[in-house]
């Protein structure tokens, strides 16, 4: 007596779904991260362990290490200041002020120039940070010293 050969079906993942779900992935990933390069004026920044990228619509105010004062990477004098934030924030109201202080530029300068956006209207004044390195976080162990060789 001979019995008939059961075939049996492999059932395999589909592959196009699979494309389909990571391509999508990838698409909000790319759509929801927003890059802003500032170019200009090369500044220090002091490092945080936290930070938010900048909004194109923002007004970003730079103190070089020297002093000198930039808005929207142009030199204004620390007498024109307060009248040229009032024109920015009037063009761009519901942005927030970017503050870029170079880490070496003394704190009473940054706080004259944070007091000047205040009254020129700035609701939201925002202090542009680096990232910190994982060595630098306040309250970490500092990793322990190569032995020298």
């Amino acid at each position: 007596m001979r019995f008939r050969e059961l075939r049996r079906v492999q059932a395999e993942p589909g592959m196009t779904a699979l494309i389909d779900t990571v391509f999508l992935l990838l698409l909000f990933f790319a759509l929801s991260s927003s890059f802003v390069m500032q170019v200009g004026i090369s500044v220090n920044l002091p490092r945080t362990v936290s930070s938010e990228t900048a909004v194109r619509k923002d007004v970003i105010v730079v103190v070089a290490r020297d002093g000198r004062i930039f808005v929207n990477n142009e030199e204004v004098p620390f007498d024109s200041l307060w009248g040229r934030l009032i024109e920015e924030l009037r063009v761009q109201p519901e942005g927030a002020l970017i503050l870029r202080a170079d880490r070496d530029v003394p704190h009473g300068q940054v706080v004259r120039v944070m007091d000047v956006a205040k009254q020129a209207g700035a609701g939201r004044i925002a202090i542009a940070t680096e990232p910190a390195r994982k060595d630098e976080i306040p309250g970490r162990p500092a990793p322990p010293a190569e032995p020298k060789r």
